[in-house]
Order: C-alpha cells, then structure tokens, then sequence
C-alpha cells in the first residue's frame, strides 16, 4: 500500500500479473465481460469459529438478508453477477447463502480468492455490500462503490477511504450495537442509489 499526499487517504496499486491472473479465473467461469458485485458477509470471527451466529459476534447478518441483497441485485440488472466474496474457512457461510438464493448468477468463492486475486477484483467490480472488515478498506481504496454494515463501532471513527469521487455508504453503528439490527429494507434503499461501475473501470477501462 502506498499513500497519497493526503494521508487520510490510502491508495491501493495492482499489478498486471495479478490482473492477469484475475483476466483467467474470470474466463475459467465465464465472467470475463460480466459486471460483478461481490458480497463479502464474513469476518475474522466467523472464520476462526466456522459459522454465522455466535452470539459475542456483533457483524453477523441473518443469511436470509444477505440472500435478500442478491436477489434484489440480480433484480436490478441482467447483466449482474454476484460473487460470495470470503476466506475457505468461511465456505459454510457462503454456501448457505448461495443456496438461498434461486439463481445461478451467484458464485460461491470462499476457495477462489487469495487477496491478490480479490484487489484485482476489487479494481474491477462494480460494487461491494461487506461488513465492517479489511477487504472493505481495500474495496474503497481501489474506488469501489460500497456499502458497510457496522456493529458496535463507529462509522466515524472506521469508515473506509478512498479516492474523491469514490462512493462508500456506512449502516449502522451506536446507538445499534449488531449488525443483525439493520434491517434488510435499510440496506435495500441504500442499494438503490448506489452508484455501480458500468462498465467496471478500473485502470482497464
């Protein structure tokens, strides 16, 4: 990572061997000129621990809001795809959700995506949903438009940074205090005024 001058915000370069790398694994599942979202609902507990739900875990959703997100996505556009975005320890997860969601435009990718391969897709996606996480820091500093559900922690303190003119969107936070208390309708209406990557840009366009 390399700073800008101004050293509140963070910018993130990709090298051409990664895209490159990203350019294959896209044609391998078809999707090298589909615009993609990723949602990325996991975090380092629900990694250490395996599944959704621990009850000292405040960035948990309810995978039937996460399903309710790509439904609406693969709503919005025919052109979408949507990428389950996690670590392998988060499989379960990913795949719970993948299999709430009648359609097969989402891509469970909990084993497809070590870090280099995820900025590279994050250069390129169209958007990101993500709990308050790192992979959500990178998403805004490659200009990511963005959505971060928050917890316990404060936006203010924790928002993502990114380029001027990037869009990040932050829900949730004190006086809520879990994440499971933003509503699916919430994060919906936010959706809709999220401005996506047509087409994905990125140093590609």
């Amino acid at each position: 990572m390399m700073l800008s001058e101004n050293p509140a915000v963070p910018l993130l370069f990709v090298g051409d061997g990664d895209r490159a790398d990203l350019d294959a694994w896209l044609e391998r599942h078809g999707l090298r000129d589909v615009p993609l979202v990723l949602l990325h609902p996991g975090n380092r507990r629900i990694a250490k621990r395996g599944r959704i739900g621990r009850w000292r875990d405040d960035k948990t959703w309810p995978v039937e809001c996460w399903a309710g997100v790509a439904c609406a996505l693969l709503a919005r556009d025919c052109r979408l795809q949507v990428v389950l975005s996690g670590m392998p320890e988060e499989k379960r997860l990913l795949a719970s959700i993948a299999r709430a969601v009648p359609s097969r435009r989402v891509l469970e990718a909990s084993h497809d995506l070590p870090m280099r391969r995820l900025l590279a897709l994050l250069e390129r996606a169209a958007a990101m949903i993500s709990v308050d996480t790192g992979p959500a820091h990178a998403a805004a500093a490659l200009g990511c438009p963005l959505i971060v559900l928050y917890g316990a922690a404060r936006p203010v303190q924790w928002l993502p940074r990114g380029p001027e003119g990037g869009t990040v969107i932050a829900l949730g936070g004190p006086p809520r205090r879990r994440v499971s208390e933003i509503s699916l309708d919430e994060v919906l209406k936010e959706l809709r005024s999220l401005p996506f990557r047509f087409p994905a840009r990125g140093t590609r366009a």
